[in-house]
Parts: structure tokens; sequence; C-alpha cells
């Protein structure tokens, strides 16, 4: 595929080349570099899938709610990007998106660049840089080069601030936000030098944000106490992990749970902090074993109950779905299987019905979708449906 400049790259247009190579789609997500939420219900009622190619961004949108006609795969180029994103959504609905990319004449050839989609189905904003929060080469000084930083996390709160949080091994995490009247500050040290993998972040309904830094053998906790406040540290959390398998979901009115893999058999863990933070942590075991990588979370109601409903790649490379009542983590949870193999790690959502819908990238890069069964009052789910 033919690069185009970059002044048109950070555009957030469309490319009108030719279409999206499906193996380079399936590629990327093997490679790990499918966001965590990767599908997304925009405020018109529509789903938006997202995922990454080596010359950018990938888009699969709804032509109408809870339909199974889809446009896309559509591509936004970006000149130099290093493959690996996040997105979060805002109380606007706005869909924010942050990542890497290379570039002659940065600190490190490197810098961080953040984008929005405003509308579903629309072109992104323009590609705006945030600069490199760790320029440091300490093997100038005769040390042992720094690994490459994990993917940058974006974070908005309710106040309308957008945070994004950087982190190396090594250095720590760092964070740079926009403020309220469209101003960036300066990056600011959050500290935790041993900081492993990306940051995983928590909005609660109320517009305050948290995040834990983890690290080997436990995390450090850190949030707001009201949107548009600064972070602060509200502990640390000693617990094992499997490095980049942690994901959240508010569950109480303010409360968020965390959930990651045990590193004695990869099964799944939830943990509710408190501020502060306890030094021994009470781990709920909710199965799972065998799994790889973060499970989606959402909640719904499963006959008549609210329940939190956990995604997985399970051992076989297929996706796993299990439910429980939400915080009732000691009645357990009993996984299922519900498709074929998939490429990197399936995603859940809610669509404008409130029907649990589930995607994944097939092995050719292709999107499927299956939804809940609107008849039934559990937890079961229509044939799979390849859209796009």
């Amino acid at each position: 595929m033919a690069r185009r400049g970059r002044a048109e790259a950070e555009r957030g247009v469309p490319s009108a080349e030719a279409a999206v190579p499906g193996s380079g789609i399936a590629e990327a997500a093997e490679a790990g570099r499918t966001a965590p939420g990767w599908l997304r219900l925009g405020r018109d009622g529509r789903l938006t899938a997202y995922a990454s190619c080596a010359e950018g961004l990938v888009r699969w949108t709804e032509s109408r709610p809870g339909s199974d006609l889809w446009s896309g795969p559509e591509l936004f180029p970006v000149e130099g990007w290093a493959g690996r994103f996040t997105l979060a959504q805002d109380h606007n609905g706005f869909v924010w998106f942050a990542g890497t990319r290379h570039r002659e004449g940065a600190p490190g050839g490197r810098e961080l660049v953040v984008a929005a989609q405003y509308q579903t189905g629309r072109p992104l904003g323009d590609w705006r840089s945030l600069g490199n929060p760790f320029p440091e080469r300490e093997s100038e000084r005769g040390e042992e080069p720094l690994p490459e930083p994990a993917a940058p996390v974006v974070l908005p709160d309710g106040s309308g601030a957008l945070h994004v949080l950087a982190t190396r091994f090594g250095s720590g995490v760092r964070g740079r936000t926009r403020r309220t009247d469209g101003t960036w500050g300066d990056w600011q040290d959050y500290q935790g030098k041993w900081v492993r993998g990306s940051v995983v972040p928590l909005v609660t309904a109320h517009g305050r944000t948290e995040f834990l830094a983890p690290f080997r053998g436990g995390a450090s906790y850190w949030g707001q106490d009201g949107p548009a406040a600064d972070f602060r540290w509200f502990g640390r959390v000693a617990a094992d992990a499997v490095e980049g398998t942690h994901s959240s979901c508010e569950t109480g009115s303010g409360t968020g749970t965390y959930f990651w893999r045990h590193p004695a058999d990869g099964g799944v863990v939830a943990y509710r902090p408190q501020a502060p933070a306890g030094p021994s942590p009470a781990l709920m075991p909710l199965g799972g074993a065998g799994g790889v990588g973060p499970v989606a979370v959402t909640r719904t109601r499963v006959n008549g109950y609210d329940c939190t409903v956990l995604l997985q790649r399970g051992a076989e490379g297929r996706p796993e779905i299990a439910a429980y009542p939400t915080e009732g983590e000691q009645y357990g949870a009993w996984w299922a299987p519900v498709g074929d193999r998939c490429a990197g790690l399936p995603a859940l959502a809610l669509d404008a019905r409130g029907a649990v819908t589930i995607a994944m990238l097939d092995p050719d890069g292709g999107l499927l979708v299956a939804r809940q069964d609107p008849r039934d009052p559990g937890l079961v789910f229509g044939s799979w449906c390849r859209v796009g």
C-alpha cells in the first residue's frame, strides 16, 4: 500500500487507497496490538470497532443501530505508526485515541500522539503530538538502554479534562493533562520506577478517574478525589499478576473492580481496592484458567439480576464468556466457549438495545459479531455474522 505524506496522514481522514489487507489486521492483533475496549457504542446508537495494522488505525462502523450491515474496514494512516494504541470514550461520546509514532528529530525518535472521533462514522480530528515523556538516554551515561515505553493510555474525566498516561520500566509513570480550557500542561511524574506495562484506567459514572500502575508483585493505586482534581497516591496493592492482563469496570456507585490473571494458573481474579489500598488484598477467583490477556468486562441484567459479564480468549484461542452477580464473586463464574479461533483478543459492548454484543477478528482479519438473543432472558447468543 502506498504511503501518504505526513501532513495528509495527520488530518485523520480515511485512506482512498486499496482496501486494508486482512492479513495485516490479523497480524497486528496477534502481536498484541488490539486496544482494550475496541468495540464502542456511539451516541447515535451505532457500534464501531477499531483495530490496528502497520499503516495506522482501522475502523468498522454499523450502518444503523443493531444492524448486521457495517462499513469498513477503513484505514486512517498515521506516518511512523508504532502499532499499539488505546482508546477511551468521554461523557460527550467522543472517542479518544492515544498512540506512538516514530519521527525523525523527536526525542528518542518517537512521540506520543492523540486524536478524537467526535461523531460515529465521521473522520478523526487531527493527530496532535504530545512529545516524548521519556527523552532520557541512560545508555549515554554508560548504562544499559531502557526498554521501549508501553502503549500510552488516554483517560477523560467528567469535567472535560483529558489525561494521557505513559509508562516505561526504569522511568515510571508520567502524565500530561489537557485542561477544560483546551490548554495542555507539562508532563508530571507519578513515580513507579519499576512499573511494567500500561496503567489500568477506570472512570466512574460521576466522572472521577483512577488507575493502577502494575509492577512485579503488586501495583500502585492513584486517583482523583473528584473530576478535574489532581491525581494523588491512594496506596499500594500487593498481589502477583501476569503482566499485561489487567482490566477494570465500575461495579458500584463510584466503586471499581480490577481484574487480572494469577501467575499460578492464568485464572482470572477480581479485586476492589479501598482508599488507602490495603497491603494484603482479598483476591476473588473467577476461573478462566489457561486464558490469555486481559478480560473484556461489561454489566447487564441476566434473568433480572445485575450481572458482570467477562469475555476472554481461552486456552484454545476461542472466545469464552462468563457472568456472575455484580460484586458477588463468591458465587463463582462458569466459562463457556462462544466462537471459533480468533486473532488477538475479543471485545464486548452493549448495543443500542442493551444487548450484549461480542466482536472478534478472525484469522483472516475479518470482523465477526454475535449478539445476545433478546427473546431469551439468559445470556444466549445468536449466530456469528461476518460484517464489513
